[in-house]
């Protein structure tokens, strides 16, 4: 039997008996250790278990994977590249992946996303400081954060609202400014913070106006044999128009004014016209009735 068996045999017999080796130092130039159980870092006296892990020396900084404290956690110096289809898990739920949130990630601060896709959202909304949802009155304003209506849009203080309220909805101005609908930007219908409506261009006379149906001025309703119904006099031309039983003894009228007799009888007459302006100026009856 050679020197080498020899010695391999009681290097065996000694490990058979040994269970410990306590060495100060040990140099390699290349060690291989197969484990079957886990790596176990214990806790000294000075750190507990804090700052042990795993470091890798060479050139630059070193790179670690510890175990730190405050708050208590794991720390590497390195990023962390997952396969290709891994994703990272809380609790056993993906939460996040090369490719999307978990879906019990339910609260974020993100400051900038690409472009969003079926966006949806609950509670208030507020977007770029300029636009406003209030979810507890279902309000939208753009350019305030206090709509006065379900839809407001403010610029300086002009606020234009839409408000579907009961059987009316409201379009228009809740500030006092005139509304203008616009064509060719240009104002075709305005509507004074007064009340008072303007149809058509100050100076352009090309304007049509077309009415299919009835017009009542002073009435809620208009009787199907007439066009035109008012509850006042009517001035066409320049010329006033107006019904009484009886000439005019006050007002100022002018000459072609006509007053219609509203109590004609045989022998009387129409009415009366104008022949000199005054107040209430000459008049003359016109349009003797047959007897």
């Amino acid at each position: 039997m050679s020197e080498v068996s020899e010695l391999d045999k009681a290097i065996a017999e000694l490990g058979d008996h040994m269970k410990n080796i306590v060495v100060n130092a040990l140099t390699t130039d290349d060690v291989r250790i197969e484990r079957t159980a886990s790596l176990e870092f214990h806790a000294d006296e000075k750190k507990g278990i804090y700052g042990k892990g795993i470091y890798w020396k060479g050139s630059g900084t070193t790179k670690q994977l510890i175990y730190r404290n405050n708050p208590d956690r794991i720390f590497t110096t390195e990023s962390i590249d997952l396969g290709h289809e891994q994703a990272y898990n809380i609790g056993n739920i993906p939460v996040l992946s090369s490719s999307e949130l978990g879906s019990s990630v339910t609260k974020s601060y993100l400051t900038k996303v690409g472009t969003l896709k079926d966006l949806r959202t609950q509670g208030n909304l507020t977007v770029d400081d300029f636009i406003f949802f209030t979810s507890s009155n279902n309000r939208l304003g753009i350019g305030t954060e206090e709509p006065n209506a379900m839809l407001s849009l403010v610029s300086m203080d002009a606020e234009f609202i839409v408000e579907p309220e009961g059987e009316e909805v409201k379009i228009g101005t809740y500030s006092a400014d005139d509304i203008a609908l616009v064509t060719d930007n240009t104002s075709r219908i305005v509507v004074k913070a007064s009340g008072d409506i303007v149809l058509g261009t100050k100076g352009n006379f090309d304007t049509n106006v077309s009415v299919h149906g009835r017009i009542g001025v002073g009435f809620s309703t208009v009787d199907h044999d007439v066009s035109i119904v008012t509850a006042g006099p009517v001035r066409f031309q320049g010329k006033k128009q107006e019904v009484s039983a009886e000439l005019p003894r006050t007002g100022v009228y002018q000459k072609g004014d006509i007053v219609w007799n509203d109590n004609p009888k045989p022998t009387g007459y129409v009415g009366w016209i104008c022949v000199r302006t005054g107040t209430p100026g000459e008049w003359k009856p016109f349009g003797q009735i047959a007897p």
